[in-house]
């Protein structure tokens, strides 16, 4: 018979090192670096908790216990050397993401709106780097569910703060505060957790759905109906949710920072692999790239940047003006998925037509929740047009523009001008910088319009960083 008290011995023992290991790299990186306050408190969660499971594990190494026990606590090592894996990740990535090696001036301004938007409820949005080349608001559903589970057989083992929200950016995107500018798109799948509109869109999704495969005798034509239609209801249900959080998060994106958001979306669509078949067509993660921009256009037409983004950006402005022509009921659009309907193509059309003609009413129904969502903040475009040109005339002379002076008159323009002037300035204006600097014989044109983007880059981080100091000494 096996030596079960022996095997909790050693299995316990090696959690006590993991934890032991985990806590001495969560001190040498508190040491050696600085953080943001919210790394600092997301890093304090991780020590408590590995110091919840410690207290565990030796209360239980320490005790005498029969077979039935010993299996018990076996299942129970093996739930917290889950938890354990997850947490090691996020370690790692928060060890690694110091205030020299994140967005920093952008993570504290992206905290000011959410505090802001979310008040009175706590907000702490960390954020981390990531190996892609993507941007991501990491999932935290999984890592707070065993949290809960681990919480139900360690006494002191700590909740995750419902208040705690992860966001990722690229590694190699550490500098650039413009492309980053889609991290207030990231924030917004935040505020969208917290509305409640994915489960009522869950429950529409599926009361409407029933409606549609009776009305179509859908299952009259399936071999294997219930099976297909259990299958059907994820499918449908799958797409539908994630399209809403990518609308939710690009309109509320839009919103809140202005033509930047998009600006840096087309930067970084630039980047990734040319696919062209995404422009129109819906994936299982993302609505098409097109109708992104139709609503991107409505809402910075709302906003009042019509005619500032025809004026510095044409090019993206005819986009635009194109991709807002599309229509759903002129099959502008398609699914690029396959439905689990046995291949028949016929019931695949219609299935397809209808979600999208669904989903756009769901987005009807977005447009109105991130309106009350920004019912108190103001619309980005007024200090925009108070302070653009003075902004401007900064960065064509190589100044930080913290401060403005019209007419003597001292200014200090919001974070959001900042992002929207500098976008314009780095793809319309930087031939007037460039033509008042001289370089080294040798040096191309090209290094020195690279070297001048990421000066500039660097310029609008500190007018940003400027900018909160004198928030937090009260002189804005």
């Amino acid at each position: 018979m096996p030596d079960l008290e022996g095997q909790v011995k050693n299995e316990g023992i090696r959690i006590l090192r993991l934890c032991k290991d985990l806590s001495e790299f969560i001190l040498s990186g508190q040491v050696r670096k600085t953080y943001l306050y919210e790394t600092k408190d997301f890093l304090e969660y991780i020590k408590e908790s590995l110091k919840a499971i410690n207290e565990f594990v030796r209360k239980t190494i320490n005790k005498k216990m029969a077979p039935p026990l010993a299996k018990g606590k076996l299942k129970e090592f093996d739930l917290i050397r889950e938890g354990l894996s997850w947490l090691y990740i996020l370690v790692k990535e928060s060890i690694d993401s110091d205030t020299l090696s994140i967005p920093y001036s952008l993570t504290i301004f992206l905290n000011h709106t959410a505090r802001k938007l979310q008040k009175p409820s706590k907000v702490s949005l960390v954020v981390l780097g990531s190996s892609d080349l993507m941007y991501y608001k990491y999932n935290l559903g999984n890592l707070r569910k065993l949290a809960i589970n681990l919480a139900s057989i360690i006494e002191k083992y700590p909740v995750l703060p419902a208040e705690i929200g992860i966001l990722k950016f690229p590694y190699c995107a550490a500098q650039e505060i413009l492309v980053n500018c889609i991290l207030f798109h990231e924030m917004g799948h935040y505020i969208y957790e917290k509305t409640g509109l994915q489960r009522y869109f869950y429950s529409s999704i599926n009361d409407n759905l029933r409606v549609f495969i009776k009305d179509k005798k859908i299952m009259e034509k399936i071999a294997n109906p219930l099976l297909v239609q259990r299958r059907l209801f994820n499918y449908v249900a799958n797409l539908m949710l994630r399209w809403a959080d990518e609308i939710f998060a690009d309109i509320f994106a839009i919103s809140v920072l202005g033509p930047a958001f998009h600006l840096s979306y087309v930067e970084l669509e630039q980047m990734l692999p040319t696919k062209i078949e995404r422009n129109r067509n819906f994936s299982k993660t993302h609505p098409a790239n097109d109708f992104r921009f139709k609503m991107h256009a409505k809402w910075l037409t709302d906003g009042d940047w019509d005619e500032i983004i025809n004026e510095y950006t044409p090019q993206v402005f005819e986009r635009l003006k194109v991709c807002e022509k599309l229509q759903l009921e002129n099959n502008d659009f398609s699914i690029n998925c396959k439905p689990p309907l046995e291949d028949k193509q016929d019931l695949e059309d219609k299935l397809h037509k209808w979600m999208l003609q669904e989903f756009e009413k769901m987005v009807r129904k977005i447009e109105p929740v991130v309106s009350a969502e920004l019912k108190n903040f103001e619309n980005p475009f007024s200090d925009f047009k108070k302070n653009d040109s003075l902004v401007t005339a900064c960065l064509e002379h190589g100044i930080v523009p913290s401060t403005v002076y019209d007419n003597q008159q001292k200014r200090h323009p919001s974070p959001t001008t900042i992002l929207n002037s500098g976008f314009f300035f780095y793809l319309g204006g930087m031939v007037e910088l460039l033509k008042k600097v001289k370089v080294k014989r040798g040096v191309s044109r090209i290094d020195k319009r690279m070297n001048y983007e990421k000066r500039l880059n660097e310029w609008l981080a500190k007018a940003i960083e400027d900018w909160q100091i004198l928030l937090e000494e009260g002189k804005l």
